[in-house]
């Protein structure tokens, strides 16, 4: 896999209907960004591919941004790829998920308890699912209220490439960044265990070096990555992302003259 192919996919997570974020794993309510329809517009108009369109409180289990969502969707839907993501752990939620027009879904580590009905939407569905795997550094799977949470993320890995899960939207909860290897631990165990699939990283990138580290690891199975309140908090722009995500030239690796 090269670097042109890892995928940048601007994140619209919605809390009380406007934007907003994860804080290690919590939603941070304290700092909201405004309509989520105008984010996906705006980063589609700046070249996103892929907007990754998350209801944070359904997630949660404190309330719903369905409306929302919809018509955040429907804004961007056949201009860019969408994945959408809070909440889906039963047939219901991933039925209106595509029914909305999603390319992907992604589902809640929650629903992962429910081991026989993922592989039977995985298998319904051939390449639109997602596991979510939320964890922590020591590789602890957080799905609270659910028989999973705790769980190691090596043991449900397993049990989804079993059921060939083509790809895993992987949060560590921990993360303080990406630069460092101890904070692409979760990662990295994903990687190794599903060899082949689909691994996006989602969470602490907060600089354009974390994207450099991210796309460095495409030969190991990194995919892509979602990039949300660094974008908000205007850390550096759609543009300037994927100018980290390019091949970039080492003056200091000398070979000879090409043809």
């Amino acid at each position: 896999m090269s670097k042109q192919q890892f995928a940048l996919i601007a994140g619209v997570e919605i809390t009380q209907g406007q934007v907003g974020s994860l804080d290690h794993g919590d939603i941070d309510g304290r700092h909201l960004w405004g309509d989520p329809v105008a984010a996906a517009q705006r980063w589609a108009g700046e070249g996103a591919q892929w907007v990754h369109v998350a209801d944070l409180d359904a997630a949660a289990g404190t309330g719903s941004n369905a409306d929302v969502v919809s018509r955040t969707v429907h804004a961007v839907r056949g201009r860019v790829r969408v994945e959408v993501a809070g909440g889906i752990r039963d047939q219901a939620s991933l039925d209106r998920a595509f029914h909305l027009g999603a390319d992907r879904v992604v589902l809640d580590p929650a629903a992962l308890a429910d081991q026989d009905w993922v592989a039977s939407v995985i298998h319904a569905h051939p390449g639109r699912i997602a596991a979510g795997i939320t964890a922590h550094h020591e590789g602890g799977l957080v799905a609270p209220g659910s028989e999973v949470d705790g769980l190691s993320v090596d043991e449900v890995v397993q049990r989804l490439r079993a059921a060939h899960c083509p790809a895993y939207v992987v949060t560590d909860v921990d993360a303080k960044g990406l630069r460092k290897s101890r904070d692409r631990h979760v990662l990295m165990a994903v990687c190794r265990d599903a060899p082949g699939a689909e691994v996006i990283a989602f969470g602490g990138i907060t600089r354009l070096d974390d994207l450099h580290a991210l796309a460095d690891l495409a030969p190991h199975g990194v995919a892509g990555a979602v990039v949300d309140r660094a974008l908000y908090t205007d850390a550096f722009t759609f543009a300037e992302a994927i100018a980290a995500i390019e091949p970039r030239f080492d003056m200091f690796f000398w070979g000879p003259p090409q043809p």
